[in-house]
């Protein structure tokens, strides 16, 4: 066992030194996976904590099952659209709300936002943002066919539209792009630079 010191984030402003006693294993885990990411050991340790706190923990309690890739796409390949755009809209209405209380014990663009962030991370996907004047472009790159698109951007879209949130979508074979008006996304800066 080595002990390590790790300090970690409460909010953005403050942090606490933390003493925590890790297996040797783990520990050179850490500090590989840190070198690889070209990121300090306290960084990773950071983020790693903050997404098994806000994703990894209460995720499987609001009924995120983890499925591998190939068979959602094989899944969704054998449905035709409309009952894809059925599927998802079902869920867009009733399971986004259930899910952001569930995980965040409010629903709002905020809180759906951090959600669709940390699902894409959690996936593995690329997950990125530009920002201009007016809007924020959310782009999520998942590789995993136009149907896989078309659901997230039907599932996505009925999310926002409870929230009363104008959400404009495109989707390609691989990525699904959002665009949201800035006054919106007030938050943006805190949900998107943690």
């Amino acid at each position: 066992m080595h002990e390590t010191n790790v300090e970690h984030s409460l909010d953005s402003s403050h942090t606490c030194t933390v003493t925590f006693r890790l297996d040797s294993r783990t520990l050179k885990k850490l500090k590989n996976y840190a070198n690889f990411e070209r990121h300090t050991l306290n960084a990773v340790v950071n983020q790693l904590l903050s997404h098994a706190i806000n994703w990894d923990i209460v995720s499987a309690k609001a009924g995120w099952v983890p499925v591998e890739g190939s068979i959602l796409t094989a899944i969704l390949d054998n449905l035709d659209e409309k009952t894809i755009n059925d599927i998802a809209e079902m869920a867009g209405n009733t399971i986004a709300k259930d899910m952001s209380f569930s995980m965040t014990g409010s629903f709002g663009v905020h809180e759906w936002m951090t959600i669709l962030r940390l699902r894409a991370k959690s996936a593995g996907f690329g997950f990125s943002q530009i920002e201009d004047k007016n809007f924020v472009i959310f782009i999520i790159k998942h590789g995993m066919g136009m149907k896989c698109s078309l659901h997230w951007k039907t599932f996505y879209d009925y999310g926002f539209r409870q929230l009363e949130c104008p959400v404009t979508f495109e989707i390609t074979e691989n990525t699904v792009v959002y665009k949201i008006p800035k006054k919106y996304l007030v938050d943006a800066e805190i949900i998107f630079m943690k």
